[in-house]
């Protein structure tokens, strides 16, 4: 979710993601006072009384309704559901784009790593992993299942983003496919990478 469908920024402080280096962020800030953004962007007030302002990837409601109509559609993010739910409730107000959605509890802490990891076989799927495809835009979230993944770009506020339409391209390409790892395996070359990092060591 975060920095692949959308980037959040905080103004009361606290951190609802999983721990990485991101940009502007702006804790303690007044949301009235932050820059006005070119990509469509919504403000929330969390359950715990937190705001956070919420950019959306460029063409984020088209892909969701394409995708949706298309697919079974999952959403699985590291962050806390007290954030996170609130998000997804504005993205899919009707509640008919996500079958499920899976947050921070869902995925496996590496310690060696310091990383949450997106591990598939923990979610509720009715297909076999030949055929079920991750689209993250961190290489750690792929340390369960590399051959699964679609790896995209960081996203902050770029309003020429086209990441999305890619990875709809990328989604055409692989559906006739009976197990779609093996074509994600030559265009992301995952699981040889995350091979690399396991071999490294934990980060220092």
């Amino acid at each position: 979710m975060d920095e692949c469908l959308i980037h959040s920024q905080f103004f009361g402080g606290t951190e609802y993601r999983q721990l990485e280096s991101r940009p502007d962020l702006l804790s303690g800030s007044d949301p009235s006072s932050s820059p006005s953004k070119k990509v469509e962007h919504f403000d929330l007030e969390l359950p715990d009384g937190d705001v956070v302002r919420v950019n959306k990837r460029p063409g984020l409601d088209a892909f969701l309704k394409s995708v949706s109509s298309q697919y079974e559609v999952h959403v699985f993010t590291a962050a806390m559901s007290v954030y996170a739910s609130p998000v997804l409730d504005v993205l899919d107000p009707s509640n008919t784009i996500f079958t499920q959605r899976y947050y921070r509890e869902c995925c496996v802490y590496d310690e060696d790593l310091n990383v949450y990891v997106k591990d598939l076989t923990n979610l509720d799927l009715d297909h076999p992993m030949s055929r079920v495809v991750l689209v993250d835009n961190n290489p750690m979230s792929f340390l369960s299942q590399p051959s699964n993944g679609i790896l995209v770009s960081n996203f902050y506020d770029d309003p020429e983003d086209a990441t999305l339409g890619a990875v709809e391209g990328v989604l055409e390409r692989i559906e006739g496919e009976e197990d779609v790892r093996g074509t994600l395996d030559n265009m992301f070359g995952l699981r040889d990478a995350l091979r690399d990092v396991r071999e490294k060591g934990p980060r220092r």
